[in-house]
């Protein structure tokens, strides 16, 4: 192999005499046999080397051989041999070099003939890892989290683990005692403050909205809820009078979040009768009405006329207006 380089295929070629597998054929990768030439490129039979002195493979299985002219003490060429065969010259070296080695920051080292010396050059290889690369980690079970466990023990409702029914509209809710009394103040007022609900198996709420206590059962057991906005208006309200706040801001932010030219009265009349847990969204729908109060005129011109329900409400957005109109001329 002084001037060729050969490919060994794995396996072989079948059966032969006897029955026993016959070992593969060689098949020429680069060069060839017996014809010299220094430093020649080309694919395959076309390339010729020299005398190949060393060789070593790169992570992406491309060969590095090193190539000495004659005399000895003649250059020594660095080839590339691509796995197709193609040969490419690296380097020209005036000296005479052998035994190379991919160092593993991808250097190539070589020794020179009386192997007192080191030679590295940076080629750009990229070195074949030393150790196999480790198998992936078993896939293990998902992270548990409070939230999600809380949220599969209400779903999984009823178990034979709830102490307690909730009946609210007609729907009854198999819930757990100790989880109401300590995430809402206003269950743990009814089930220990000495009341006759403490003992009782259970409770009922008939004027609640049975699918905005849904939603406010799940904020109770998890902590977070999304909330439609055609029950947020339900959802605010129930939240506020079972003394959850957290709760009852996050509903309001969703009917804030829906407010438009056809709705804003109905909100305001409705925010503005629910008293001071409200009064925040009441002021933020006061400010939207004034920032659009023509395209309200334009889309919903009788219901503005249902301000006159509210005395108060209408005198504030009409100096609001004119408040409005003033600062507007004089800008």
């Amino acid at each position: 192999m002084e001037t060729a380089l050969y490919r060994l295929p794995l396996g072989a070629d079948g059966p032969g005499e006897g029955g026993v597998d016959a070992p593969a054929a060689s098949v020429l990768l680069a060069g060839r046999e017996g014809e010299r030439g220094d430093a020649v490129d080309g694919g395959g039979g076309e390339a010729r080397f020299r005398d190949v002195w060393g060789l070593v493979s790169d992570a992406t299985g491309d060969l590095i051989v090193v190539d000495r002219s004659a005399p000895v003490g003649g250059p020594t060429f660095m080839r590339r041999v691509a796995p197709d065969g193609t040969v490419t010259t690296l380097a020209r070296l005036d000296q005479g070099l052998h035994r190379p080695a991919i160092l593993p920051n991808g250097y190539l080292a070589l020794c020179n003939r009386d192997g007192l010396s080191l030679l590295v050059l940076d080629l750009g290889l990229k070195p074949t890892p030393l150790l196999p690369p480790a198998p992936p980690a078993p896939a293990g079970p998902l992270r548990r989290t409070l939230h999600a466990d809380m949220g599969a023990l209400l779903d999984a409702q009823p178990d034979g683990t709830a102490d307690l029914t909730l009946v609210v509209g007609g729907r009854r809710f198999p819930v757990h005692r100790a989880i109401l009394s300590a995430r809402c103040d206003f269950f743990k007022s009814q089930l220990e403050g000495g009341f006759a609900d403490e003992a009782a198996a259970e409770l009922g709420l008939p004027d609640a909205d049975p699918a905005a206590f849904e939603l406010l059962l799940r904020f109770v057991y998890t902590g977070a809820v999304d909330i439609p906005p055609a029950l947020a208006p339900a959802v605010a309200e129930l939240a506020d009078r079972l003394l959850l706040p957290e709760l009852c801001s996050d509903a309001q932010a969703v009917v804030l979040s829906g407010v438009s030219a056809e709705t804003v009265v109905g909100s305001l009349l409705w925010a503005e009768r629910l008293g001071v847990s409200f009064s925040g969204l009441l002021s933020s729908l006061k400010a939207w009405y004034l920032e659009h109060h023509e395209e309200v005129l334009e889309a919903a011109e009788e219901s503005v006329e249902q301000l006159a329900e509210c005395p108060r409400l209408m005198v504030e957005l009409v100096g609001g207006l004119s408040r409005l109109a003033k600062r507007r001329r004089t800008a």
